[in-house]
C-alpha cells in the first residue's frame, strides 16, 4: 500500500465536523428504508419479496441509469438467491462481469460499482457501500471507463479494502464513537446494524447535504 492510500484512513478534524453535522441532521427517512428492506429480506414469500423489489428500487434509483428489466430481473435473482459470495468473500468479480456485459436502455455497456456494493451490503453489512459520496470524502478517484475491466474491478474491490480498513480505525476513535452512539439511539433497531453501515448513511449524508468543507 502506498504513502496515499495508508493516508486516507487518517481522518482529519474537518471529517469529523462533517460526521458531526451529518448525524445532527439524519431524520429516520434517512435510515428507516433501510431498516425495513433488512427485516423483510429473509422472508421468501411472493409478497415479501415484491414488497422487497419495490422498496429497494425506490430507496436505490434502480429506475435511473438505464438500467433494463433484464438486468433488475437478473439483479434482484442475485440478491435473493445465495451466489453473492464465494468462498466466505463476496463475489464481487463475478457478479459485476455478468452485469457490466448487460446493455443498458441507452445501448452501451456500463461497470455498475455502486448497485452492486449495495446488493452486497444486503448480505454482509460489513461491506461499505460504494458512490460518489464515499469517493468524494476518501478523496479518491474511480479509473476511467476505458481503462481494462478486470483492472478497474480490482480497483474497484482494492478500494472497499481501503474503506473497510477506514472505517474500522475510525469506529474505534472516541469522537466517531459518540458520534455512532448518538445515530444509534434514533432508533431501537439501529443497535443491530454493523458499525460500518453507520458511517455509509453518515459519509451520505455529508456528500448529499455538501457538509464537508
Amino acid at each position: 500500500m502506498n504513502e496515499a492510500e495508508t493516508k486516507i484512513m487518517q481522518l482529519e478534524l474537518k471529517h469529523i465536523e462533517a460526521l458531526d453535522k451529518a448525524e445532527r441532521c439524519m431524520f429516520h427517512s434517512d435510515f428507516c428504508p433501510y431498516l425495513e428492506l433488512k427485516a423483510l429480506l429473509p422472508d421468501s414469500t411472493h409478497d415479501a419479496r415484491l414488497r422487497f423489489r419495490i422498496q429497494y428500487t425506490k430507496l436505490y434509483d434502480l429506475d435511473r441509469g438505464g438500467l433494463t428489466e433484464q438486468f433488475k430481473d437478473r439483479y434482484f435473482e442475485i440478491l435473493f438467491g445465495s451466489n453473492v459470495m464465494l468462498n466466505g468473500q463476496p463475489d464481487y468479480a463475478g457478479i459485476l462481469n455478468e452485469f457490466s456485459a448487460i446493455k443498458r436502455k441507452q445501448g452501451d455497456l456500463a461497470m455498475p460499482f455502486s448497485f452492486v456494493s449495495k446488493l452486497v451490503g444486503m448480505h454482509l453489512e460489513s461491506s461499505p457501500i460504494y458512490d460518489r459520496h464515499v469517493l468524494d470524502f476518501f478523496g479518491r478517484e474511480a479509473p476511467k471507463p476505458k481503462v481494462d475491466k478486470a483492472k478497474r474491478i480490482e480497483w474497484f474491490v482494492g478500494f472497499l479494502n481501503d474503506v473497510s480498513r477506514g472505517y474500522a480505525i475510525w469506529a474505534d476513535a472516541s469522537m466517531v464513537r459518540s458520534i455512532l452512539e448518538r445515530l444509534k439511539a434514533h432508533d431501537d433497531r439501529l443497535r443491530n446494524c454493523h458499525d460500518f453501515r453507520f458511517l455509509d448513511f453518515l459519509v451520505w449524508k455529508v456528500g448529499n447535504g455538501k457538509l464537508l468543507s
